[in-house]
C-alpha cells in the first residue's frame, strides 16, 4: 500500500491527451493520398502567467450570500484547467473575460467546483426528503439519482420521494422487500451492468469452445469480439503486493506534474511541472535505502527565461536516445536543452507560443516540436537550427510520432494521419479511413506497421504498401490506449514475438498476435477502466493502471500477475519503466510521484 504525505483535498481528473475511448468497427476506408498541409491548433496561452490588477478573497466570508457570476466563472475556468480542457478553458476565458475577474484564483481549492456540486446535490436531496416527510417518517432518507436531482425542482423531487415511499409500503405489505428507499437508480443500474459483464464472460467462454473446431480462424481479417485462446487471469493474492519499503514517494512538492520520464541510460528520473521548473532525481538502486538518505535532485532553472514572475512552466520533456541531453518545453514557447545531470543549459530554442509536443528521433540528430501557433518544427541538433517548418491552418493536431530517423507522422482531428519526410513540405502518405476522431496512434518499433484507434470503434493496422487498412481489430466499445511491444526483428529483442496491447474501459487488456492478428488472451485483473499500459524494456512484462486505484505488473506472454500496487490515491496517469525494467515511476492524478522497486527474479518472469 502506498502512503503519501502532503496529500491535497481533491484529486485532479484525467488530463487531456489521454487517449479517447473507442469501440471497433469492421469496415475500412480508402486512403486519400492527396498532399494536404493544412492543420490548425487553437492557441492556448499560459493562463496562470498573467497578474491581476486587484484581488479579493474567495469565497465571501458570508456563507449565506449568493455566489456571484465572477466567482462561478472562476470555478468553471479552474475546473476546465484541472481537467486538461485547455482549449475549452481558453475559449471560456475569453468570453467570460476571466482576466478581468478580481478574484485570486490561486487560493481556490483543487476540485472546488465538483465538490460544491456534489454538496449541492446532497443538500437538495436532503431538502426534498424533509418536504416529503411526515411525522411518522421523519428521519427516513430516500436516496435520489443525481440525474433526478438536476432535472427536477425540489417540489417535484419531494413528490417522487412520496411516491416511492408509498410504493415501498405497498410492496412491504405484499411481502416484498422495500427497494425504493436507500437504493438509488444508479446503484440498480450498476448491478445490471455487473450481471451483464458476467453474461458476456460466459458468452466468451462459449465462443472459445466453438473456435477450437474452426480451421479458418487465422484467416479472419475483421474481428468482432474475438475468442480467447488463453486463460483469463484471476485477481492477485495479497502476496503480490509491493511492500512499503519498495515504494518511495516524493513528499510535499505540491506541484502539478506535466511529464515524467527515465533516462534511457542512467538511474535518472526527470519530472516536469506545469507551474514550475523541471527536476532531475538521482534514484538509488536500493529503494528501501532512499527512505533514510537525502535524495539527490537538481532543479532546472533557466533564469534568463523568466516571464511574468515564472521560471519555465513546463509542458513536456524528452530525453535523447543516448541519455546525454534532456529537452524541456514550456508554456512560454521555449525549448531548453540540458546536460543529463541538469548542471548545464546547452541550448535554447525559441517558438512563438506554447510547446504542445516534443520528441527526439532515435538517432538524436533531430528534435520534433509542435507549438500552439500552428507550427511544426524539426530542429537539427547538430547545428541547432531549424531544418523544417510546417504551418497548419485548418485542422487541429492531436499527436506526433517519429516513424524512423528521417520521417514522422502527424495526427489530425479530421480522421487523417499525415506522414512527412524530414525536409519536405508535403506529406508522402496520408492514412484515412476512420469515420470518427482518431483517439491515438502508435508505430511499431521498426516503423513497418501503424496502429490507430477511433471512437468509430476500429483499431486499424496500416502499412505503406496499401491504401486500405491491412487489418481491423475489435476490443470492446471503448478502447483507451494501445502499445506495441519492443520486440521482434530489428529491435533489441529480435527473438521475441511482436505483440500489440490494447486497453479498454471494460477493465480488460487484450494482447494481439501480430503474425495472425488475433487475440492471444484477455487480461481482466482490473475491475474498472484501464487507463494506461506500458511494456517493460525487454517486452516480458506489462504495467497497467486503472480507475480501480490499482497498478498491476504481469507477464505479457500469459497474463500471470507478478506484482500489484493498491493504494488510496486516484488512478495512475503516467507510468515509466527504467532501463533495467526493475523500477517503475508512477504519477497519480493528485500529482503524487512515486518510484516502485520490483524485486523480480528470472524464474518468476520467465
Amino acid at each position: 500500500m502506498i502512503q503519501t504525505q502532503g496529500k491535497r483535498d481533491s484529486p485532479r481528473q484525467t488530463r487531456a491527451g489521454s487517449a479517447s475511448a473507442a469501440s471497433s468497427t469492421s469496415g475500412s476506408g480508402s486512403d486519400s493520398d492527396d498532399r494536404d498541409t493544412a492543420v490548425s491548433i487553437p492557441p492556448v496561452p499560459p493562463f496562470n502567467c498573467r497578474p491581476f490588477s486587484r484581488l479579493i478573497s474567495f469565497p465571501n466570508n458570508d456563507i449565506l450570500s449568493d455566489l456571484t457570476d465572477d466567482q462561478l466563472n472562476a470555478l468553471i475556468f479552474q475546473y476546465f484547467q484541472e481537467k486538461g480542457f485547455e482549449h475549452a478553458a481558453f475559449n471560456f476565458g475569453i468570453e467570460a473575460e476571466i482576466e478581468d475577474v478580481p478574484i485570486d484564483r490561486s487560493i481556490i481549492n483543487k476540485g472546488a467546483l465538483p465538490s460544491f456540486v456534489r454538496q449541492g446535490l446532497r443538500y437538495t436531496q436532503l431538502k426534498a426528503n424533509v418536504l416529503a416527510s411526515d411525522v411518522n417518517s421523519f428521519g427516513e432518507c430516500c436516496r435520489l439519482d443525481p440525474l433526478d436531482i438536476i432535472t427536477n425542482n425540489v417540489d417535484s423531487l419531494s413528490k417522487i420521494i412520496k411516491d416511492r415511499k408509498e410504493n415501498a409500503k405497498k410492496k412491504d405489505n405484499d411481502g416484498e422487500k422495500d427497494i425504493y428507499c436507500g437504493v438509488s437508480d444508479q446503484e440498480k443500474e450498476s448491478e445490471k451492468q455487473k450481471l451483464g459483464k458476467e453474461k458476456e464472460h460466459v458468452q466468451d467462454m462459449r465462443m472459445q469452445q466453438v473456435s477450437m473446431h474452426s480451421e479458418d480462424q487465422c484467416k479472419v481479417d475483421v474481428h468482432g469480439g474475438p475468442p480467447l485462446i488463453a486463460h483469463t487471469p484471476s485477481l492477485p493474492s495479497m502476496t503480490h503486493q509491493v511492500s512499503d519499503s519498495n515504494v518511495y514517494v516524493f513528499e510535499g512538492h505540491g506541484l502539478q506534474v506535466a511529464s515524467c520520464a527515465w533516462s534511457p541510460t542512467d538511474s535518472l528520473l526527470a519530472v516536469g511541472y506545469f507551474s514550475s521548473a523541471a527536476r532531475i532525481w538521482k534514484i538509488s538502486d536500493d529503494i528501501s535505502s532512499m527512505h533514510s538518505s537525502l535524495l539527490s535532485v537538481y532543479v532546472l532553472n533557466d533564469y534568463n527565461a523568466k516571464t511574468d514572475g515564472q521560471s519555465g512552466s513546463i509542458t513536456n520533456l524528452a530525453w535523447n536516445g543516448e541519455g546525454e541531453l534532456l529537452a524541456t518545453g514550456s508554456f512560454e514557447g521555449q525549448i531548453s536543452i540540458w546536460s543529463k545531470n541538469g548542471y548545464e543549459l546547452k541550448k535554447t530554442l525559441k517558438h512563438k507560443d506554447s510547446i504542445f509536443f516534443l520528441e527526439w528521433n532515435r538517432k538524436g540528430d533531430f528534435l520534433l516540436a509542435v507549438s500552439s501557433d500552428y507550427k511544426v518544427m524539426v530542429w537539427d541538433t547538430n547545428k541547432w537550427e531549424s531544418k523544417q517548418e510546417l504551418a497548419f491552418n485548418s485542422e487541429q493536431l492531436l499527436g506526433v510520432a517519429w516513424r524512423n530517423d528521417t520521417s514522422f507522422a502527424l495526427l489530425s482531428e479530421k480522421q487523417r494521419i499525415y506522414v512527412f519526410n524530414v525536409g519536405e513540405c508535403l506529406p508522402i502518405k496520408t492514412f484515412s479511413g476512420h469515420q470518427k476522431v482518431i483517439g491515438g496512434f502508435k508505430w511499431d518499433p521498426t516503423g513497418t506497421f501503424l496502429a490507430s484507434y477511433s471512437i468509430d470503434g476500429a483499431i486499424k493496422i496500416w502499412t505503406f504498401n496499401q491504401r486500405r487498412s491491412l487489418h481491423n481489430l475489435m476490443h470492446s466499445p471503448s478502447v483507451c490506449s494501445i502499445k506495441w511491444s519492443p520486440t521482434g526483428p530489428g529491435t533489441g529483442n529480435p527473438d521475441k514475438q511482436l505483440l500489440l496491447a490494447s486497453a479498454s474501459s471494460d477493465g480488460t487488456v487484450k494482447i494481439w498476435d501480430c503474425n495472425q492478428w488475433h487475440v492471444l488472451y484477455s487480461f481482466d485483473g482490473h475491475r474498472e477502466p484501464v487507463t494506461l499500459i506500458e511494456f517493460s524494456p525487454d517486452g516480458e512484462l506489462m504495467a497497467s493502471g486503472a480507475d480501480d486505484q490499482t497498478l498491476f505488473i504481469w507477464k505479457a506472454k500469459d497474463g500471470t500477475i507478478l506484482r500489484s500496487c493498491s493504494c488510496y490515491e486516484p488512478m495512475v496517469y503516467i507510468v515509466s519503466w527504467n532501463r533495467e525494467g526493475n523500477k517503475l515511476a508512477a504519477v497519480f492524478e493528485n500529482d503524487t510521484v512515486c518510484v516502485i522497486g520490483l524485486s523480480l527474479d528470472d524464474s518468476s518472469v520467465h
